[in-house]
């Protein structure tokens, strides 16, 4: 059955008791920068153990924004960084381990394709055989793995490789997301929970799921007509949503209520 949860980076016991009190099973951290990163490392025993004193697991640990391909070939320290992100969810049995590969103008497509299927190659290896899978973001943050075309040279030659899935994102980029769920959903490792609004063409906001543009009905259709059993983590990304503010508490529970009538 699928799990619902959010995302919570570097979490207080505090915050970690509310997620637990709005009945959700676990939380998702999101590593941005390498200091980031590193804060990560450093702080991931304590964590850990703050995460489980609170009836919660770790449901996805991601690094976006890295810049693992230099000229093609692989950049050895921003990968050791991730790997050792990696292997802080391999040590605790997170289901999903999330990354990116940046593009390299500075040589060509093929280059650039050949430097992914290498850089997500060596992620996969390195997990193989603990639980943990490998998952692209389909956002466009220094990452150009993030969509059909992208997934059919990648994810083709890389069959152990996975899609952590934002509707938004695709439906800000202009891509069918309703598509990409009927055609990829059974690649698919880990799912993001956040409302998309457009009009004129252009993005407005990113208010929670449920006030939005997107047609969860159909999305979670899709998905559990594909087998996705997976985890389904709520983004807070508004600025007017933020989970600090009275509004934004709201605006989570709200989707809490909304999603979990999908969960069946």
């Amino acid at each position: 059955m699928m799990k619902l949860g959010i995302i919570a980076n570097f979490p207080s016991p505090e915050h970690l008791a509310y997620v637990k009190g709005l009945g959700l099973s676990f939380v998702e951290m999101c590593n941005n920068y390498d200091h980031e990163s590193q804060r990560f490392n450093d702080t991931f025993h304590v964590m850990k153990q703050s995460v489980a004193d609170a009836g919660l697991f770790i449901g996805s640990i991601g690094r976006w924004n890295a810049e693992m391909n230099k000229g093609g070939k692989v950049n050895e320290d921003e990968y050791r960084l991730i790997e050792s992100n990696l292997d802080k969810a391999i040590e605790i049995g997170c289901p999903t381990f999330v990354t990116g590969v940046n593009y390299d103008g500075s040589v060509s497509l093929f280059r650039n394709y050949v430097a992914a299927v290498e850089i997500f190659g060596r992620l996969i290896d390195h997990a193989k055989g603990t639980g943990t899978r490998i998952a692209s973001y389909n956002c466009d943050w220094n990452n150009f793995v993030n969509n059909m075309t992208a997934w059919s040279v990648v994810l083709g030659e890389l069959p152990e490789l996975y899609v952590k899935w934002d509707p938004s994102h695709s439906y800000h980029a202009g891509r069918d997301y309703l598509r990409e769920v009927g055609d990829w959903g059974d690649r698919f490792a880990h799912v993001h929970v956040k409302g998309a609004v457009k009009t004129g063409g252009r993005g407005v906001d990113d208010p929670p799921a449920g006030m939005d543009d997107l047609k969860w009905g159909a999305i979670f259709a899709a998905l559990y007509a594909r087998g996705y059993d997976g985890c389904l983590s709520i983004e807070p990304h508004s600025a007017a949503w933020m989970p600090e503010s009275a509004r934004g508490r709201s605006g989570v529970e709200f989707t809490v209520d909304y999603i979990s009538r999908f969960i069946m």
